[in-house]
């Protein structure tokens, strides 16, 4: 007899074939147990076999009726035939399925947006919304959505489009990634999109929950106003913001404001979101207690990026902040006067070639501000000639800062234009309680430059250089 033996560690260390009084297609292992008969199968028969079986609760005819009968009470899910697809009758349809579970079109019949860019779209989608109520989704196909009025949103109701143009670069065209909401010109006060909690007789005091997901507002026809893309005011919580493209506002980006209560919105989220090129400031919270932001850029915007106010307990993560008119990142103001307690926690961010600093801190309070792994590159372009005092990091607070891994670099612009900046790498003024730990600080005129009555001031394993004069070295005030 021909056997396959396991050895001592349960291997089979040769193959012998089958035995000479069976049929060649079985095959008998001994894994030193017992023996245990190999069956030569063809899958693919085997498969057929199953796949023309009869169902064996029913026939298949049977099967595909009591799918149809039940059909009517399927509230609106998709139901699956004997060999588990989808019926095509069930995909989705405009025509046919307007509202598909929580889904609602705003191309659907019942509501009437065309997406061509050039029909006002927002009746139709003030329908969608109002339709989708709590939990309900307002789904934009690609095209071209023109708005006239601010989109309103109540609680718990999702903005989902197709795709998020999160930049159009260079060698890209708009009309090449027609995927979209649209200002028109003669939106020129308001926002786009604006969330109200506000005891008004016409919004809740309480609102909250919306989502907003792979869309891009553009207010790149609006040619004059104050136009904002993202506006909420008064008690608006827990929104969160996925893939989403603010570009080219007359105004801000995102902004929030206070109510008559004096309110604000808090526990915000944003996921890969961009600020492109409006005309003021790309982000600014004020009191924004829990916010995150994660991936979140700014780029273009003519003042600051991106200005947090007393929002306690704020973390950022791999956030960037480039090619602004004023400061790149801005704290400031008094944190920890407003419910909630903590401050900003900054981790692996960057800069580049903002106008002022690249980061500039003159909050006060008590809660230290962690900084760690932060970037800085080019900034204190001072529109062009460079100089006027500014630094990859300017701190003049008075709450304290804990950096720690520190990166401060000049340069010019792409093409070489203009002149080279930061003026410092590091500027610390009348600050107090400031630890930098692990740093290259490299600024045209000094890599650390401290004026004024500054108190604990402290940077540890650092090396510094103006020009090209290198230094390396502790220093303590």
């Amino acid at each position: 007899m021909n056997a396959l033996t396991a050895d001592e560690d349960g291997m089979i260390p040769s193959f012998f074939g089958p035995e000479a009084d069976t049929p060649l297609e079985r095959l008998y292992v001994d894994f030193g147990g017992s023996r245990v008969a190999i069956l030569a199968t063809d899958v693919g028969d085997r498969l057929q076999a199953h796949l023309s079986a009869d169902d064996p609760h029913g026939s298949k005819a049977a099967a595909l009726d009591e799918i149809a009968a039940q059909r009517g009470a399927a509230n609106g899910l998709a139901t699956l035939d004997a060999f588990g697809r989808v019926l095509e009758d069930q995909l989705p349809d405009i025509a046919k399925s307007p509202q598909m579970v929580d889904w609602i079109n705003v191309k659907a019949p019942a509501y009437g947006a065309v997406g061509d860019g050039t029909t006002d779209d927002t009746e139709a989608i003030h329908k969608a919304i109002a339709a989708a109520g709590i939990g309900g989704i307002v789904y934009f196909p690609r095209g071209v959505y023109l708005i006239s009025a601010p989109l309103d949103l109540p609680k718990g109701v999702t903005l989902w489009g197709s795709h998020s143009n999160l930049m159009v670069g260079p060698g890209m065209k708009d009309e090449d990634f027609e995927c979209f909401i649209r200002a028109a010109p003669s939106m020129t006060t308001g926002a786009m999109v604006q969330i109200i909690g506000d005891d008004d007789g016409t919004h809740p005091a309480i609102n909250g929950e919306q989502r907003i997901i792979n869309l891009m507002f553009d207010g790149s026809k609006v040619a004059t106003g104050t136009l904002d893309g993202i506006y909420a005011k008064g008690n608006v919580q827990n929104v969160v913001m996925r893939d989403v493209c603010v570009r080219k506002m007359p105004n801000n980006g995102i902004i929030t404001g206070s109510n008559t209560k004096e309110e604000m919105p808090y526990s915000w989220r944003l996921h890969s979101v961009m600020v492109d090129n409006c005309k003021g400031n790309g982000i600014v919270f004020d009191k924004q207690t829990d916010l995150t932001m994660f991936d979140v850029q700014v780029i273009g915007c003519w003042a600051t990026g991106i200005r947090l106010t007393n929002s306690a307990n704020t973390i950022l993560e791999a956030c960037r902040a480039e090619w602004n008119g004023g400061h790149g990142f801005h704290f400031t103001g008094a944190w920890g006067n407003w419910p909630g307690s903590g401050s900003v926690t900054m981790n692996a961010c960057s800069t580049d070639r903002n106008g002022w600093d690249g980061v500039r801190v003159d909050a006060t309070g008590n809660g230290p501000l962690l900084i760690n792994a932060l970037n800085t590159r080019r900034d204190g372009r001072n529109g062009g000639p460079g100089g006027g005092g500014y630094a990859g990091l300017a701190l003049l607070n008075r709450a304290p800062v804990v950096v720690t891994g520190l990166g401060c670099y000049v340069g010019t612009d792409d093409g070489g234009t203009a002149n080279t900046s930061p003026q410092y790498g590091v500027r610390v003024a009348n600050a107090r309680d400031v630890n930098v730990i692990g740093a290259y600080l490299h600024g045209l005129t000094a890599g650390v430059f401290q004026e004024g009555t500054n108190e604990r001031v402290r940077f540890t394993a650092i090396t510094t250089v103006a020009g090209n004069n290198y230094a390396e070295g502790r220093v303590t005030s």
